[in-house]
């Protein structure tokens, strides 16, 4: 069979997808499978290709089962124990505290010792610099990372994982036990690091410093945030993390070295070897090193053995040996970027240098990277929801100039253990190029960078996009394939075009209450239109809400225009995530409501500027305002219609009706507020948002007898106020309200079932939604086409046999 890797690659991915999202038993799931597979290959009777099919998918469920669960610290999880730790990588220091990533070697609880041996994330309330090695004792917390809460927003917990990372230990006082005991090798390691660090930071300008470090030793510590985000926009941030394109520089300059030197390809293909896996050694073999190193291994080895090998192949295969040891990786951004890059590399550049730059010099070069930039826009798009379409031009003169530099330093930097003054004098150059360097980039963002901005893809639209790419550059090839084939291709994308139209057409509304936090954000969606009843804040820290939770989700959800914003009341932790959207260019707002009698403060008054820069209308809403969106929705609104001194009862209380639904949103009323609303209201409500995030001073007996809610929604996170109030939930039991609330559940999700609603959450185990049967479908489709290709090359390789 032709490529064996890529097929099992390809449904070992999707097993993986399937487990991770699914979350069905692996016993129901076997069956399903082995009925599927069975009535696939029935008539063929071919039980090898069932065995080895199923192989794969027990083989995904294993491996993910033991990466997610494997680990040693769960059952110490929110306790304060007595720890040893071994400090291993800096990650940050400020004045108040410091960050590292450890390896935890001993847990002392309940009078009895541990030995743990796990890596974790470190936090020491102190500025001091512990060095690798260290070993500190001392009482901690040990925590579990959060988890995200919200779907489609970063998984801090997950990315954690994908380095097999499980815990964060945060400890207030230590004493320092010693220092570990090295091996040769490892003294070896630490000398080098230590050596280059001395020289660059001896032979640079502190500006240009981080910028070297990053790409020398992936040290991203002391690199300036503003220049990361420079260049992501420019498209060239891969250059500041050490990568595939660095083991390719290198690899490609020491096999050009060599060959110019008469040494045989075999002889130069050990050395380079040689000199890419002491260098991935000595920077600590980061995954992107781990992954290139492994992939460039096998292709010199595949050179070597064969004379046309099979490029595809080897990347699949390294691909699942890869994924076999950590399947989480799946899931890490820069091991998508560095397969898709590679693959697209290998499989378009020839096609493009073929019909559009075959007789143009350094065609192959530009093809390349056109290439990746073709590969990998779905990816890019997903998750960081823009492209720069100019990031060629960018990466024709920017990346050139670093790759000098790259290899450049390098040399310098062996060249320094017996020239010392001349090499320091040599940098010196350096450090000018990348003065006037920053410059040309400066430049580039400002007269030559086009960004495209965009939500994120749905999983449908990415597999849609690589497959008009497959037709594209295969057409000619299909022209050969048998008709049924082709139809059976054709008849899979319409199902599942038809299947997307299905179920967009039986939407009507749905209500997401956003976990952002102490704090309320709930987005409402009626047919094509989005409303935004409150937007977040933070009262407890500069962590922007917005930023790191209320935008990516929207972008997520592919909301890119609000028609309204609905403001209860101008509290951070209400409307502060809303001066974050009217600061971004990725969503457009269309109205403001709020309520005058709302005390003009600082974040009004902001919000008032940035709307009127951006021409968003602000309206005034009263008692006898009314919103009506299509035949399906209703907006009413209730205020005191007088100033407040406790502006908790300036909140607008806000009357939600959906097609047969009720829904009351609270804000932040106070028993004051919720008395003159209970003598003005004459309605029942299937749902509430409670008031005041649980507060005692809110949601009185009164109000819940008056109103009937059958669902209380808290929005609530950590806080020191003891939100929810214990007298408020025995409040809510006593009156038969089930109660969920997004510390506990996360996201929840209310929306339509015909004449009534469904209630979901974030954080619901074991649920078979119906998003999740329409994944399913969608796996099953690209298993059966695989399986498909896998017969197809078959009767091909069968074919040129006789």
């Amino acid at each position: 069979m032709k490529r064996p890797f890529l097929s099992i690659v390809v449904i070992y991915i999707i097993a993986i997808l399937y487990f991770y999202y699914i979350q069905i038993d692996f016993l129901v799931s076997l069956i399903f499978f082995l009925g599927f597979f069975v009535i696939i290959f029935f008539k063929n009777k071919n039980i090898k290709i069932i065995m080895i099919l199923l192989i794969i998918i027990s083989l995904a469920f294993v491996s993910l089962y033991y990466n997610m669960h494997a680990y040693k610290t769960k059952d110490f999880t929110d306790k304060n124990i007595d720890i040893e730790i071994v400090i291993k990588e800096n990650i940050k220091n400020n004045e108040y505290s410091s960050t590292y990533n450890g390896e935890i070697k001993r847990i002392y609880y309940d009078s009895k010792d541990y030995e743990i041996e796990e890596n974790t994330i470190i936090k020491i309330k102190n500025s001091k610099k512990l060095n690798y090695g260290t070993i500190i004792r001392g009482q901690a917390n040990l925590k579990s990372p959060d988890v995200n809460t919200n779907r489609g927003v970063f998984n801090y917990k997950r990315y954690l994982n994908t380095q097999k990372i499980y815990s964060i230990v945060e400890i207030d006082n230590y004493i320092i036990k010693g220092q570990i005991k090295f091996n040769t090798l490892t003294k070896i390691k630490l000398k080098s690091k230590e050596y280059v660090n001395n020289f660059l930071d001896n032979s640079l300008e502190e500006k240009n410093i981080g910028i070297i470090k990053a790409i020398i030793l992936g040290d991203e510590s002391s690199l300036d945030e503003n220049y990361k985000e420079q260049y992501r926009e420019l498209g060239i941030a891969h250059i500041l993390a050490i990568s595939g394109l660095h083991i390719g520089i290198i690899a490609g300059v020491i096999l050009f070295l060599l060959s110019n030197l008469g040494i045989n390809y075999k002889i130069a293909s050990f050395i380079t070897l040689l000199f890419i896996f002491i260098y991935g050694y000595i920077v600590g073999f980061p995954a992107s090193i781990l992954r290139s190193s492994i992939i460039l291994f096998f292709i010199i080895i595949s050179r070597i053995l064969y004379k046309k090998p099979d490029y595809i192949n080897i990347i699949s295969f390294v691909g699942f040996i890869l994924l076999i040891y950590n399947p989480l990786w799946i899931f890490d951004v820069g091991f998508q970027l560095s397969f898709i890059a590679t693959l697209s590399i290998v499989i378009l550049t020839p096609v493009i240098n073929r019909e559009l730059f075959s007789s143009v010099r350094f065609g192959s070069t530009i093809s390349a990277l056109i290439s990746v930039q073709v590969g990998t826009i779905p990816i890019l798009i997903y998750h960081f929801n823009y492209i720069s379409i100019t990031s060629l031009i960018s990466n024709m003169i920017l990346i050139p100039i670093l790759s000098f530099v790259l290899v450049s330093v390098l040399l310098l930097i062996i060249l320094s253990i017996l020239f010392t003054n001349i090499s320091v004098f040599l940098m010196k150059i350096i450090d000018q190029i990348l003065y006037y360097f920053s410059y040309l980039v400066d430049f580039h963002e400002e007269f030559l960078n086009i960004i495209i901005k965009s939500s994120s893809w749905s999983l449908t639209s990415i597999i849609c996009y690589y497959m008009i790419i497959y037709l594209i550059i295969n057409v000619k090839a299909l022209k050969k394939l048998r008709y049924r084939y082709i139809k059976m291709f054709f008849y899979t994308y319409i199902f599942l075009l038809l299947l997307n139209v299905m179920l967009f057409s039986q939407f009507r509304w749905s209500i997401n209450f956003i976990d952002v936090g102490q704090g309320d954000s709930s987005l409402i969606k009626i047919k094509d239109k989005t409303f935004l009843i409150d937007s977040g804040g933070n009262i407890f820290s500069d962590y922007n809400i917005g930023e790191k939770i209320l935008i990516p989700y929207l972008l997520k959800n592919n909301i890119t225009e609000i028609d309204g914003v609905f403001i209860s009341h101008f509290h951070e932790d209400h409307v502060e995530g809303l001066i974050s959207i009217l600061k971004t260019d990725f969503i457009k707002v269309k109205n403001i409501y709020y309520n005058e009698y709302n005390i003009k403060n600082d974040l009004y008054n902001e919000i008032k500027y940035l709307s009127k820069l951006r021409n968003i209308k602000m309206i005034n809403v009263t008692t006898k305002n009314v919103l009506n969106v299509y035949d399906i929705a209703q907006f009413k609104f209730y205020n005191s219609g007088i100033v407040d001194s406790e502006e908790n009862n300036n909140t607008n209380i806000i009357n939600l009706t959906l097609d047969n639904t009720k829904i009351l949103y609270m804000g932040d009323a106070e028993k004051a507020l919720e008395d003159k609303f209970v003598k003005y209201n004459s309605d029942k409500y299937d749902i509430i948002k409670i008031g005041h995030h649980g507060s005692k001073t809110s949601t009185t007996e009164d109000t819940l007898k008056d109103i009937n809610a059958k669902l209380a929604i808290i929005s609530v996170g950590r806080n020191n106020y003891g939100h929810p109030n214990d007298e408020v939930i025995n409040r809510l039991r006593n009156n038969n309200l089930e109660i969920k609330r997004t510390d506990l559940h996360g996201n929840i999700l209310v929306e339509n079932n015909f004449e009534s609603y469904n209630v979901s959450w974030f954080n619901k185990k074991l649920q078979l939604e119906l998003r999740d049967l329409y994944y399913s479908i969608i796996f099953i489709c690209i298993i059966y086409m695989n399986i498909i290709y896998i017969r197809l090359e078959s009767t091909k390789e069968k074919i040129d046999g006789i």
